[in-house]
């Protein structure tokens, strides 16, 4: 019983299948929001959580393999992130919030 697909292509898979079943959008790793933006379209919400602080993400993955910055995951198709322990067990939550939030707008540009 076991997969023959990759990650990305049952993400995808799954993804326009739900999109075809009248969700509105769908969560997944920012690593497959490139492709499910390109090929299923702006119409699709995609919230993408797994999101880590700076440039040195890959040093703060802790138990989370499938990482990547806000910016990256914005300029990559996310509509939303979703951060928890970057923020709630950070010294100054509040510092990390407004870095993301700077890392967001400038992707946005």
């Amino acid at each position: 019983m076991g997969m023959t697909q990759s990650i990305e292509d049952l993400v995808y898979f799954r993804a326009k299948r739900a999109l075809e079943l009248g969700c509105d959008g769908v969560v997944s790793s920012g690593l497959e929001a490139a492709r499910l933006r390109d090929g299923l379209g702006e119409k699709l919400l995609l919230v993408t959580p797994g999101i880590r602080p700076g440039a040195n993400v890959l040093d703060t993955a802790d138990d989370q393999t499938r990482i990547m910055t806000a910016g990256r995951a914005i300029t990559s198709g996310a509509d939303q992130v979703v951060v928890g322990r970057p923020i709630s067990k950070a010294a100054d939550p509040i510092a990390v919030i407004e870095a993301m939030q700077q890392e967001i707008a400038q992707a946005l540009r």
